[in-house]
Parts: C-alpha cells; sequence; structure tokens
C-alpha cells in the first residue's frame, strides 16, 4: 500500500536529519506525548476489545500473503544490485536475496553506504547504475526525486523493503515497497492491544523511535492511534533516537534516561528488535528490571532468546528474509509483464509473541517455515 501524503517535506525532513545526524547532532532526545484520549471503548470495554483483537495473532501463520502463479519461467540473466548497510536486518536480507538470485540465474551486487552520510548513499547509487543494473534494491531510506529519476534514466527499476514514503504504480520506476508502511501499522496496532490488555488498561509506556527511518513512524502511529481508541487511562511517550546515537550504542541509556524522568512508566517499547540490543543489562543496572516489562516490534534472535528467560514479555514475530521473497515475486512477475498485487507485497505475516510462544523457535521468528517453498511454487520452481 503506498503512502505518498506530504512527500516533499517528509523528503526533506530526512535529509535534514541525516545531514544534522552526520555532522554530530545531540541526542535527539525530544520526545513527545501521546495518551488515550477516547472513551468510546475506554476502561473495560476497551480492554475486552483489545484482548478480542489479539486472538488472530496468537495463532502461528501458515499462509504467504501473495497469491497467483507466474504465467512462465521468469527471464535469466538479469541483474540485480543491493545498497546494503551493516544493520543485521539489512545483512540478512542481502543474503538472502543473493540466494534467490542465484536460483534464477541473475547476476546479482551489493553496494554498501553509510545510512548517516547521504553522500555515501548517493554515491551507492552510482555505482548500482555502473554495474548495468536491471533492479536496484533498497531497505530503509527514503529515495529523492532525483534518486529515483536516476535509476530510470539508466533503464532500471528500484525494489524496496520498509521505505515510506513510496510512490508505487504500475509502469512505474517504484515496482514494489514490501513490508510497507501498512505492515508496521498493523504490528502497532497488535503490540498496542497486548499492551491494554496486560496493563488491565493502565499502562504507560516509552516508545523508542528513530524517525530518520520513517517507516517506523507506521509502527508508532499504528500503537499511538489503537491505544488512543481503546486505553483512556493509558500513557504513550515517544523517545527518539538519532541515527549516531544508534549506531554508537547509546540507545539503552538514553531509554534509561527516558524511564528516570518518568518514573510512572512500566512498560519501554521498541520499534525494531536489533534496536534493543543491550537493554536488559541496562535496566538491570538501574533497578529497573522488576518494574518496566520489554515489548516490542519484529523480533530478532536476542529478542527471541529474551522471551524464552523470561527477561522481556512480548514482541511481535518478523522475518527479514521474508520480504526477500515478496521483493524476487515482483521483479518475477515485472520481468514477465503481469501485475503486482501492491497490498498483498506490503504486508508480511505476524504473531503476537510471549514466553510460552518461543519454546520451539531456534533463532530468529520465521512462519511460515515453509514460505520459501510456498513462493517456489508460485513460481514454478519446486
Amino acid at each position: 500500500m503506498t503512502h505518498t501524503r506530504g512527500v516533499p517535506a517528509l523528503i526533506a525532513t530526512l535529509v535534514l536529519a541525516l545531514t544534522v545526524a552526520a555532522c554530530g547532532s545531540d541526542s535527539g532526545s525530544n520526545s513527545s506525548n501521546a495518551s488515550g484520549g477516547s472513551t468510546s471503548a475506554g476502561g473495560g470495554a476497551g480492554v475486552a476489545k483489545a484482548a478480542a483483537q489479539l486472538k488472530q495473532y496468537q495463532a502461528t501463520p501458515t499462509q504467504i500473503t501473495i497469491k497467483g502463479e507466474l504465467k512462465g519461467a521468469p527471464p535469466a540473466g538479469k541483474t540485480l544490485v543491493m545498497l546494503g548497510t551493516n544493520d543485521p536486518n539489512n545483512q540478512k536480507l542481502q543474503k538472502s536475496l543473493k540466494n534467490l538470485a542465484a536460483m534464477a540465474k541473475w547476476s546479482y551486487a551489493v553496494v554498501s553506504y553509510d545510512p548517516a552520510n547521504p553522500a555515501t548513499f548517493n554515491a551507492a547509487i552510482d555505482t548500482a547504475i555502473t554495474k548495468k543494473a536491471n533492479y536496484v534494491a533498497e531497505a530503509g531510506i527514503p529515495l529523492t526525486p532525483a534518486m529515483i529519476k536516476k535509476v530510470q534514466d539508466a533503464g532500471a527499476k528500484w525494489v524496496l523493503t520498509s521505505v515510506h514514503p513510496a510512490e508505487v504504480t504500475p509502469g512505474g520506476p517504484i515496482i514494489v515497497d514490501a513490508n510497507a508502511y501498512a505492515n508496521d501499522a498493523l504490528m502497532g496496532k497488535v503490540l498496542a492491544d497486548f499492551f491494554v490488555s496486560d496493563s488491565k488498561g493502565k499502562g504507560n509506556v516509552i516508545i523508542e523511535h528513530v524517525p530518520a527511518y520513517p517507516i517506523l513512524g507506521g509502527f508508532t502511529d499504528g500503537f499511538q492511534a489503537e491505544v488512543k481508541a481503546l486505553c483512556p487511562g493509558c500513557q504513550v511517550k515517544i523517545q527518539n533516537i538519532t541515527i549516531p546515537d544508534l549506531t554508537a550504542g547509546k540507545v539503552p541509556s538514553v531509554m534509561v534516561s527516558a524511564l528516570r524522568s518518568n518514573p510512572n512508566a512500566d512498560y519501554v517499547a521498541f520499534d525494531v528488535g536489533p534496536f534493543a540490543n543491550g537493554i536488559d543489562a541496562a535496566l538491570a543496572s538501574a533497578g529497573l528490571s522488576n518494574k518496566v516489562k520489554v515489548i516490542g516490534q519484529a523480533a530478532d534472535e536476542a529478542g527471541i532468546a529474551a522471551l524464552k528467560s523470561g527477561k522481556q514479555l512480548a514482541w511481535t514475530g518478523f522475518d527479514p528474509v521474508y520480504s526477500t521473497y515478496v521483493m524476487m515475486d515482483a521483479m518475477f512477475r515485472d520481468s514477465l509483464g503481469m501485475p503486482i498485487d501492491q497490498e498483498a507485497s506490503g504486508l508480511q505475516t505476524t504473531q503476537i509473541l510471549t514466553k510460552d510462544d518461543v519454546s520451539n523457535i531456534t533463532g530468529n521468528w520465521g512462519e511460515p517455515t515453509d514460505a520459501l517453498a510456498q513462493f517456489k511454487k508460485l513460481w514454478g520452481m519446486s
């Protein structure tokens, strides 16, 4: 699903944020408040509704989001270039796309850039073009009109995941945005239902948020909207984190400082799994382990382990590799002149995970476990 309202302003804001971050700005600890205000489903009714809505996300997903077989074999010999970073999830995308490209007999390359330095992102795009890419893959950073046009003029197309805003149109230069804003908004809603239900309508949460990745605004928007609708007695505070603080590993200390400034907070939430790295130790050092519950969107391996040990309470399930299947599916359909279901491509499977749900999970959550096999059947490669 595409979300293009306010595109120029959002892009300008992102560019400014990244430029300031690259120059070593302050900690970005300014935050905004968002508390429940609606009484239409407040109190016990809101808690009951949250619990009821949560039930559909307690079951393990068994079906992929994409339907419809390819009309033929995808043409061999295409070139895919991934613009990559050192982020753990991004590394998983790179590895998976490499394997998928090899399966399709396509050439594949990675061009690295530093998300805190816009100049390196532009340089990576130029390098991808020199490699005669048919498709350029990117995760996380929004594209300016000039970036989009540069790749289009070179005869290539953009394949995105976790990018917002992104205007995807039939025959346009961007063919798909897997794991779109709508998916983050859905996971925000699901986690908010858990928060409202678990706190019995009285929770107080501080959410870590990295505004330099606008896609993550889907999570905070979805979370806040659901809490406002169901829980007038709940409190939500957003704690912004800059890219320099993120890459320097300062997220735990920033979040502990925010918790100390808000002593009534009894939950801390994260908008993506790896950003919670180190929070358990930081809470223990601050004497907050028994007071503050850790929840979040898109659990990684460390989050799954923390659920197993009981150090963290709940996460939404997320498999970054799933989006590479969606991206490859879109490239195959584009190469065959087939339509792409953007709504289905923008969403991924998810599940609310607690200690009771992860005992049999080794490493990262990934459901359906046979997702690749289901995609390969659509592709005629099973």
